[in-house]
C-alpha cells in the first residue's frame, strides 16, 4: 500500500495492537487512553450500531465520545469466521498488500490537506486477540448530512419538474470534485453518487434550480478506495484516473456524459475507448467472459 512520505506516521504499540492518531488530536491524552485501555470495545453494542451498511465485514457504531466531546462513528472491519474458505483466502491475500481501513485513515488526512469535504478522521488502530481474527478500527467524526446524493437525485426525479437539468448540474459538481482529487494526485476508486452526502439544508426539493446546486455542500465518504498517484508516470495516471469514472454514475446519466463532466470538456476518442475498456471489465478476464455470456 503506497502512502506518500509526508502523510505517513509511526504507529504506536498498545496491549493488543498498534494505533495512529490524527496530528490534530495527538496531544489528547484522554483519547489515547481510551484506545490504550481498550475502552472502544464497550461501544460495539447493538444499541449504537448503524444498520445502513452493506458489507458484512464492516460494522458501524455511532456514539458521543467524551474524550473529544464529539459525536463519532467507529468503523470495525474483520474477516468473519462465517465466510467460506475462498472468501477468507481472498481477503487474507488482499490484506497482505492493503489495509483498507488504514488506507481510509490516510485518505481522510490527504483530502483534508487539499480542502476536499470528506470524513474527518480521528484515529486508526488494530486489535488482535488470540481467539479472533484481527480487527481494524477507524474512528471519525459523524457527518451532519440529510441524505446521500443518490437519494437526493431520486427525490428530485419524483418531485421537481426541472429534474434533468438539476441532476446534470449535480453530476457536474461531483465531476469537478473528482477532477480536483486527480489534479492533486489522489483517486477515489468508487465515486458514485451514494458515496457523496448532502450536507446542505433543503426545505423544498420541488423549488430547487440548477443554480442552487452550486451552493450545495457534498461530503465524500467511504475512503477505503482512496489511492495515491504521487509515484505514477503521467500515462499510467491518466489511464487509472479514467478507470475511476466507470464507478462515477449519477441518476440516468450515461458513463460517457459523466466522463465529460469529469473532464470539463468533450472526451477524445482515446479517452472514450479507455473508459469503455474499463466498463467492460478492464484486465479482469472473468468480467469480460461474464458479459459475453449475457449477450449470448
Amino acid at each position: 500500500m503506497f502512502i506518500p512520505s509526508h502523510l505517513r506516521q509511526s504507529a504506536k504499540n498498545y496491549a493488543l495492537g498498534k494505533y495512529v492518531i490524527h496530528p490534530a488530536h495527538a496531544n489528547n491524552n484522554n483519547l489515547e487512553q481510551w484506545i490504550k485501555n481498550i475502552q472502544f470495545e464497550q461501544c460495539e453494542i447493538p444499541s449504537t450500531r448503524m444498520q445502513l451498511h452493506s458489507r458484512k465485514r464492516n460494522n458501524l457504531y455511532t456514539f458521543h465520545l467524551d474524550a473529544l466531546n464529539k459525536d463519532v462513528v467507529l468503523k470495525v472491519s474483520q474477516i468473519s469466521e462465517h465466510y467460506r474458505w475462498y472468501r477468507k483466502l481472498n481477503l487474507m491475500l488482499v490484506g497482505l498488500f492493503k489495509n483498507y481501513s488504514l488506507n481510509a485513515y490516510y485518505g481522510g488526512i490527504a483530502l483534508e490537506k487539499i480542502n476536499i469535504d470528506s470524513l474527518k478522521v480521528i484515529a486508526h488502530w488494530t486489535c488482535k486477540r488470540q481467539t479472533e481474527n484481527e480487527k481494524s478500527y477507524l474512528l471519525y467524526e459523524k457527518v451532519d448530512a440529510s441524505m446521500s446524493v443518490y437519494d437526493l437525485c431520486e427525490k428530485i426525479s419524483e418531485k421537481n419538474p426541472n429534474a434533468d437539468n438539476i441532476i446534470s448540474a449535480i453530476a457536474q459538481s461531483l465531476g469537478n470534485i473528482i477532477r480536483s482529487l486527480h489534479k492533486n494526485k489522489i483517486r477515489h476508486g468508487d465515486p458514485h453518487a451514494g458515496n457523496f452526502l448532502l450536507c446542505s439544508p433543503i426545505t423544498d426539493i420541488s423549488q430547487l434550480t440548477p443554480e442552487s446546486v452550486t451552493q450545495m455542500k457534498f461530503t465524500l465518504i467511504d475512503l477505503d478506495k482512496v489511492h495515491y498517484a504521487d509515484h505514477e508516470k503521467a500515462w499510467h495516471k491518466k489511464i487509472y484516473d479514467i478507470r475511476c469514472i466507470r464507478r462515477f454514475y449519477v441518476h440516468n446519466i450515461d458513463s460517457t456524459k459523466c466522463l465529460e463532466y469529469y473532464l470539463g470538456r468533450k472526451p477524445t476518442l482515446a479517452e472514450r475507448l479507455i473508459l469503455k475498456f474499463w466498463m467492460q471489465g478492464g484486465f479482469n478476464i472473468y468480467k469480460w467472459a461474464k458479459r459475453s455470456k449475457k449477450r449470448n
